[in-house]
C-alpha cells in the first residue's frame, strides 16, 4: 500500500462541512493524504449566510504547530481563512520556522464569504499581502480577491508573489475561464471548466486543496490545476445534498 503523505491544513471550521477545514480534510483523503489540521476560527453559519466568526485563543495556532512537528513530517501546507492579525502573525511564525523551510505552501486567500460577508478586514489584508502571500508557491483567489490583493501588493510590498491562479477570471456562456499568472517567469496560462447551473458551497477550499495534493505529488502547477479541475467536475456531477442557498459537495465521489 502506498504510504500516505501529510498535508497541514490551517483554516476555519464550517458547521455545514461544506467548506473550511472539513472540506480540506475530505479532499486530502480522496488524494490519499492524511490531513493535520489547525483551526484559525470556528463559525456559526449555514449555506445562506455567516452569522459569526469566533477566533481561536491567543497562541493556539502556533502552539498546535509546535506539537505537530514534534511527531510528523509535513509534505505540504494549505492555508485558508485567516480572520485576524493575531492569527496572521502566528501563521507567519509557522512559515518562518526552519523545519518547513522547503515545504510548498498553497494559500486560498478568503476575504469574503460566498454570501458576501466580509471575513478579513483591511489592516489584516495589508499584513497578509505583505508578509504571508510572498511565501506561498501559489495563491488561488477569485477575481474580486485578486483585484484587492493586486492593489495592496503594489502599495505595500516589494517582494513578488510567485504564482496566482484567478479562479473565475472570465465567465463565458458555457464555461468559466481561470488564469494562471506566473510572476517570476512572466507567463500566463488559461484553463476552462464547465459552468454549472447550481451554486455549490466550498468549491474554493476543495479546488485549492486538490491542487496542493497534486503539487506535493511532484506534478507541475499547470498539471496539478488540470487534475484538480477534472476532480471538481466529477465532484459537482455527483453532488446532491441541498441547503437553502447552496448544494454541498460530495468529495468522496461515492
Amino acid at each position: 500500500m502506498k504510504k500516505k503523505k501529510i498535508i497541514l491544513i490551517i483554516g476555519g471550521h464550517d458547521p455545514t462541512s461544506g467548506a473550511g477545514i472539513t472540506a480540506d480534510i475530505e479532499t486530502a483523503g480522496y488524494f490519499n493524504y492524511h490531513a493535520l489540521s489547525i483551526l484559525t476560527c470556528s463559525t456559526i453559519q449555514n449555506t445562506s449566510k455567516v452569522i459569526k466568526v469566533n477566533k481561536m485563543p491567543n497562541n493556539y495556532i502556533y502552539s498546535s504547530f509546535k506539537e505537530l512537528i514534534k511527531e510528523f513530517k509535513i509534505d505540504i501546507i494549505k492555508i485558508g481563512l485567516i480572520p485576524s492579525i493575531r492569527s496572521s502573525k502566528e501563521i507567519l511564525k509557522i512559515l518562518e520556522n526552519k523545519k518547513i523551510k522547503n515545504i510548498p505552501i498553497i494559500i486560498d486567500p478568503i476575504i469574503n464569504s460566498g454570501s458576501g460577508r466580509k471575513l478579513v478586514f483591511k489592516n489584516n489584508i495589508n499584513f497578509v499581502v505583505k508578509n504571508l502571500y510572498p511565501k506561498a508557491l501559489l495563491l488561488t483567489p477569485n477575481k474580486c480577491e485578486y483585484n484587492i490583493i493586486k492593489k495592496i501588493h503594489k502599495q505595500h510590498s516589494t517582494e513578488n508573489i510567485k504564482n496566482i491562479l484567478i479562479t473565475d477570471y472570465k465567465f463565458k456562456k458555457n464555461h468559466i475561464m481561470l488564469k494562471l499568472i506566473e510572476s517570476e517567469a512572466s507567463n500566463e496560462k488559461e484553463f476552462n471548466i464547465k459552468k454549472f447551473s447550481k451554486i455549490y458551497h466550498g468549491t474554493g477550499c476543495t479546488f485549492s486543496t486538490a491542487i496542493a495534493c497534486n503539487i506535493s505529488d511532484n506534478n507541475s502547477i499547470e498539471k496539478s490545476i488540470a487534475i484538480a479541475l477534472n476532480y471538481m467536475k466529477k465532484v459537482i456531477e455527483v453532488s446532491s445534498i441541498e441547503g437553502k442557498k447552496q448544494f454541498l459537495l460530495n468529495r468522496s465521489l461515492y
